[in-house]
C-alpha cells in the first residue's frame, strides 16, 4: 500500500491526512489536527510570534513522528495566509525543515482555492453542479477566505479575500462579554467586503446555486448544530444548516462570556473566540446572496493536495 500524506499548515489549525488513493477513491489511514494559532498577531505586527512558532513546530514534530510510524512515502505540506504575510516566514520554514524534515510550500490564495475545489468536488456526484445548478464554495480561514463559484465543470468565479477569523477577532472582538457595538462594526466590515465581491461576481450566483462551506468554521458550526460530544467527520460531511438556525446559534453564543462559550457542546475550547467571526461571515454571506441554508463539506484542501500528488505520479509513471 503506497501512502501519501497532505498537510494544511493553516493560520489557526494544522491538519494532516494520510491515505491511499485506489481507483480514484481516497482510503483514509490517519487524520489529525492541532490548533496552533500561528497567525495570531501577524496582521498587527507583520510577523509570527515566538510562542505560536514554538507551538506550530511542536505540532509539526508530532506529525513527523506519525508519518514515520506509517512509513509514508510522499508528503506534501502547503501553507496559507499566515506564512504568505509574515516577514519572518522564512525563519519558520527553515526551522520546520531542520527540526521535523517537513518541507512546506507557501501557496497563493488562488492556488489554495484551486486545491480546495479539487478536494471538495470529488465528494459530490459529477452531475451535482450541471447547469443551471452551481456551487458557491467558501473556505473561511484564519487570515484569508477563499470564494469559488463552480458550474458545468468549470470555475465561473474565484477570489481570495484578505480576511479571516483571526484577523476579525483581533480587530473587533476585544471585550468579554462581547459588546453589540463591536459585533455591528464587524458585520459592517464583513458586509463591505462581501458587497465588493458581489459586484465582481455579477450574475454568477443565482437561485439555483448551492452554498457550500468547507474547513474549520463550517465543521465547527455543524458540530455545534449536531451537538457532537466528539468530532465526527462522517456526521459533519454534507450536514445542512438553515440560516434561521445559524442566527439562533449566533444569539446564543454572543450572550455567553468566553468561559461559558468554551463549554458549548460541539465547540472546541480553542475555537470559542473565533467562532463568532466565522459564524457572522457565514450569516452575512447567506443574507446577501439569499441562501436559505449552508451545506458543510469535510473535504477540501487536504484531499485536493492528495489528488494533485496522485495525478502527478500517474503522469510521471503512467500507472494509476
Amino acid at each position: 500500500m503506497t501512502l501519501i500524506a497532505s498537510l494544511d499548515v493553516g493560520s489557526n489549525t494544522f491538519r494532516m491526512l494520510i491515505a491511499e488513493i485506489r481507483e480514484d477513491r481516497i482510503i483514509e489511514v490517519y487524520t489529525g489536527r492541532r490548533i496552533t494559532r500561528m497567525g495570531d498577531g501577524v496582521n498587527e505586527t507583520g510577523s509570527l510570534q515566538e510562542r505560536n512558532m514554538e507551538d506550530s513546530l511542536a505540532a509539526l514534530g508530532e506529525f513527523s513522528s506519525i508519518l514515520a510510524e506509517h512509513h509514508v512515502e510522499q508528503v506534501r505540506a502547503v501553507a496559507t495566509s499566515a506564512l504568505r504575510e509574515a516577514s519572518n516566514a522564512g525563519v519558520f520554514l527553515r526551522k520546520a525543515f531542520a527540526e521535523t524534515g517537513i518541507r512546506i510550500d507557501v501557496i497563493t490564495g488562488r492556488q489554495e482555492a484551486k486545491l480546495t475545489l479539487k478536494g471538495l468536488l470529488a465528494s459530490f456526484p459529477g452531475s451535482a453542479f450541471k447547469s443551471p445548478n452551481a456551487a458557491f464554495i467558501v473556505d473561511i480561514g484564519g487570515g484569508s477566505t477563499e470564494c469559488i463559484v463552480y458550474r458545468d465543470h468549470r470555475v465561473v468565479f474565484m477570489q481570495s479575500l484578505p480576511v479571516g477569523v483571526i484577523k476579525l477577532n483581533a480587530r473587533f472582538l476585544r471585550s468579554d462579554p462581547l459588546v453589540q457595538e463591536d459585533i455591528s462594526d464587524m458585520d459592517s466590515e464583513i458586509l463591505s467586503l462581501l458587497k465588493g465581491l458581489h459586484m465582481k461576481m455579477g450574475n454568477a450566483v443565482t437561485q439555483h446555486t448551492k452554498f457550500i462551506g468547507t474547513a474549520g468554521t463550517f465543521s465547527t458550526l455543524a458540530s455545534i448544530d449536531l451537538g457532537l460530544d466528539s468530532y465526527s467527520g462522517e456526521r459533519i460531511h454534507l450536514h445542512t444548516i438553515p440560516l434561521e438556525r445559524l442566527q439562533e446559534m449566533s444569539r446564543r453564543l454572543i450572550s455567553l462570556p468566553l468561559g461559558e462559550r468554551k463549554k458549548v457542546t460541539g465547540l472546541e475550547p480553542e475555537r470559542a473566540d473565533l467562532i463568532i467571526p466565522g459564524l457572522h461571515f457565514t450569516i452575512n454571506t447567506m443574507r446577501l446572496f439569499h441562501f436559505p441554508s449552508c451545506t458543510v463539506s469535510e473535504h477540501g484542501i487536504l484531499e485536493g493536495v492528495l489528488r494533485e500528488v496522485h495525478e502527478k505520479n500517474i503522469s510521471e509513471t503512467g500507472k494509476s
